[in-house]
């Protein structure tokens, strides 16, 4: 009886937050709908970039990015990049993003895997989204990747559509 009343106190807490944060979700999107603001939960994108000196040498960058927002400010999401030239170079990363307006500023764990081995990273990254009327956005971004005590600058443009 015990586990039976624990369970539906339990159950009970659980909607309730459900609730509240769906009614809070839902206040939420009218307000943003009355300021002409939208944000799609869901981003998938490809960015077309360039390294620049350090460990990748200066060599064309292509990836796909998806992200799961959970609000208007709060998102993570998937990096898988490949770097080629002359240091042929795989990056997969998690990158945790926060956004304000147009902008959007992430930090990303991950690994790289190339000619050294692999090594774990850190990925600081910022964004501007133009959106198109077409319900694509392109965004100029900047990263910086740290690994093995190197500093990666890469240079690209997220072409994405929001879902």
């Amino acid at each position: 009886m015990k586990l039976f009343n624990f369970s539906f106190a339990l159950l009970l807490v659980l909607f309730s937050i459900q609730a509240t944060s769906a009614q809070a979700e839902m206040e939420n999107s009218a307000d943003a709908t009355r300021h002409g603001e939208h944000f799609h939960k869901n981003v998938a994108g490809v960015v077309l970039g360039i390294t620049h000196a350090g460990r990748r040498k200066n060599g064309p960058a292509l990836a796909l990015e998806y992200e799961r927002r959970f609000n208007e400010s709060f998102g993570v999401g998937g990096i898988i990049e490949y770097t080629g030239g002359d240091a042929e170079v795989w990056v997969a990363a998690i990158p945790f993003a926060y956004h304000t307006g147009h902008w959007k500023f992430y930090v990303a764990p991950g690994v790289e895997d190339g000619h050294h081995g692999t090594e774990e990273l850190v990925r600081l990254g910022g964004e501007y989204a133009f959106e198109l009327s077409s319900g694509w956005e392109v965004a100029p971004q900047l990263n910086v990747d740290f690994v093995d005590g190197d500093e990666v600058l890469i240079f690209g443009v997220l072409f994405a559509r929001g879902f």
